[in-house]
């Protein structure tokens, strides 16, 4: 398998490349305004030189939630990218793609749940919870969430959780059990693992589904399956 995976939804642009056995992964920091010179990040995997684009069978996306400026020109490159290649697209939830580097980094077998922040450019997170299983299934769906109401909930206060992302930074959430916190943010090498254990459960991605997801009110198209 050839998958090209891609996620430009903070202040960091990375792209992974996994050809055959091989993982290439390459990052840039930006900020969150600025759009990223895509063909100098294909070329960092050697795209457009020692491979072809036409050698790709596949591309995945971090689809949100994240800086709009980032996820809208990302849906947009990719979708181009598959229509002209032929080939199928996938957008992969950037909330999941972090929960996915906790499972991994986390010695914490015995946490059953995964909860993923994301700081928003507001006084809100995005935020999604999942199970602690390697599917990664939902227990609570995307939303947006305002840290005041956070500082009220009692799930904050689980010790049969992990906490990830960088929305849990923050002092107004007064965590008591830092260990089980991880300032993760989402990268295209978990994307692209998450998006390769899909393409192998089903190869039907279109690029026609596959959109940004912004959890907020925009012009944009919403979806909610992955």
């Amino acid at each position: 398998m050839k998958l090209l995976a891609i996620d430009s939804s903070g202040n960091q642009t990375s792209i992974a490349l996994i050809y055959e056995d091989e993982l290439l992964s390459f990052s840039k920091t930006h900020s969150r305004m600025e759009r990223p010179n895509w063909n100098s990040l294909l070329n960092s995997v050697g795209i457009n030189s020692e491979i072809k684009m036409s050698d790709i069978d596949f591309f995945a996306f971090g689809r949100g939630p994240g800086s709009y400026t980032g996820i809208r020109s990302l849906a947009s490159f990719m979708k181009g990218l598959s229509w002209t290649q032929a080939k199928p697209l996938i957008g992969i939830s950037n909330l999941k793609s972090i929960a996915y580097q906790a499972q991994n980094e986390s010695n914490e077998t015995s946490k059953a749940v995964i909860n993923v922040a994301i700081k928003s450019d507001l006084d809100e997170i995005y935020f999604s919870s999942y199970a602690n299983t390697p599917d990664l299934d939902k227990y609570q769906n995307e939303k947006v969430i305002t840290y005041e109401d956070i500082s009220k909930s009692n799930f904050i206060k689980d010790n049969n959780a992990i906490f990830a992302g960088d929305g849990w930074d923050d002092p107004r959430l007064n965590f008591k059990n830092s260990k089980n916190l991880l300032g993760l943010s989402s990268n295209a090498e978990s994307i692209a693992q998450l998006a390769k254990f899909q393409f192998n459960k089903s190869k039907s991605f279109s690029p026609h589904d596959a959109n940004p997801v912004y959890l907020k009110n925009t012009n944009y198209k919403k979806i909610s399956n992955e």
